[in-house]
């Protein structure tokens, strides 16, 4: 019997740094994601002031989020990556798919894809709270691309994302996992104006 104390303490204490080492880390993976926001901002206005042809090298060598999905509604204010970066994977980010092009571009449906669920990687946990005519934002080359939700449903979740718009539109689509189990949640938006 007296064994069992000391090894329901240890049980005990073992959780314990468990847990606090989980929200530690994940708490210093959330500034940094702030930083890199607001890097991506600070950067952009710099370099808008400067006006300058040489890019700024950053210093620490931290690579820059290509561009930033704000959805207000949701409380989601994020970076992505460029398509070829190795940080632009659902297990790093929210993820810019191969297919995207970009809002400055003629026929622009920008693809971004992340997990949802729980835990720090399910930066789309919320996504299946937005309804018809909600704004969602991204930040991109110094600019900001404004996006009004059209429609919102489920496909099965086979690797496709079939979306039916007008070329001629600057399309937005979000995509994660259903909640119903072998579906996934899109959000279709179509561009609003450019600022």
């Amino acid at each position: 019997m007296k064994e069992k104390k000391p090894l329901s303490l240890m049980i005990i204490i073992f959780t314990l740094s468990l847990f606090c080492s989980y929200h530690i880390y994940y708490h210093f993976a959330d500034v940094t994601n702030g930083d890199l926001v607001k890097t991506y901002y600070k950067k952009n206005e710099e370099e808008t002031k400067s006006q300058s042809i040489v890019k700024k090298m950053n210093l620490n060598n931290e690579e820059q989020y290509l561009g930033i999905l704000s959805i207000p509604k949701i409380n989601l204010e994020t970076g992505f990556y460029n398509i070829n970066s190795k940080n632009n994977n659902v297990n790093n980010s929210v993820t810019l798919l191969r297919e995207s092009i970009m809002p400055d571009k003629d026929g622009s449906i920008i693809y971004l894809a992340a997990h949802s669920g729980s835990g720090y990687l399910a930066y789309f946990k919320d996504l299946d709270k937005l309804s018809e005519n909600d704004i969602i934002s991204i930040t991109y080359n110094k600019n900001n691309y404004h996006y009004i939700v059209n429609s919102i449903y489920e496909m099965p979740k086979n690797g496709e994302i079939i979306v039916n718009h007008n070329i001629n539109e600057k399309c937005l689509v979000l995509t994660t996992c259903s909640k119903n189990k072998n579906m996934q949640l899109i959000i279709f938006a179509k561009m609003l104006n450019k600022i």
